[in-house]
């Protein structure tokens, strides 16, 4: 049955649409091998930012919350949590590799013991040198943190065994002091007036 003109749609059709436009949009970009998403949609970018796939992830977890409204959601729940899963570990994965940094940026933050923010989409190895790359990014940390326990919050299980568990709380410990460490934060270009100039961000 069609409904009226006028009138608001099913809330499953509804969120058919949306599932239809998460998966064009965002999902059918997912690496399948970290899970990461690229920056751009060309075959040839291969380059992969934590914030971004982030915001990617949020959007698949954000439809997965909305379908436990619905009684019989076909397993979309399933699919659109798995795909936020995915990618948190993606990163996670990119970010243990790095668990020697972690633990020189708490003794020394500076750019050339911050973490990496920019990974091979495929196969999470880093992109730029500390010597290419001159930001910190540390708010993209701040924002993995942030998702990772509203996400375990709702029910995601994405924490698998202890030393993820010791690894995660070393990236808590970092992000403790950070902000007196002055970034370049997400614009990656310096201050509003495109100085150059490092700027203190709150994260």
């Amino acid at each position: 049955v069609e409904p009226l003109p006028g009138s608001p749609l099913p809330l499953s059709l509804t969120f058919c649409l949306l599932l239809s436009l998460v998966k064009m949009t965002i999902l059918n970009y997912q690496s399948p091998t970290t899970g990461l998403f690229p920056v751009k949609i060309c075959s040839t970018c291969k380059e992969a930012k934590v914030r971004d796939s982030l915001y990617c992830a949020a959007g698949a977890w954000a439809l997965a919350l909305a379908y436990r409204r619905i009684d019989d959601d076909m397993g979309r729940t399933h699919e659109l949590e798995h795909s936020a899963i995915k990618c948190m570990r993606g990163i996670l994965y990119c970010y243990m590799r790095q668990a020697d940094k972690v633990e020189q940026f708490k003794k020394d933050p500076s750019p050339s013991k911050c973490l990496h923010s920019v990974f091979h989409v495929d196969t999470g190895d880093e992109v730029y040198s500390n010597s290419d790359y001159h930001h910190l990014q540390i708010d993209a940390v701040s924002l993995f943190l942030l998702y990772l326990v509203e996400m375990i919050c709702s029910g995601l299980q994405i924490i698998y065994n202890t030393d993820e568990v010791s690894f995660i709380q070393n990236l808590v410990f970092c992000v403790e002091r950070a902000y007196r460490v002055p970034d370049y934060g997400m614009w990656e270009r310096g201050s509003k007036y495109n100085n150059g100039s490092t700027e203190l961000h709150s994260r």
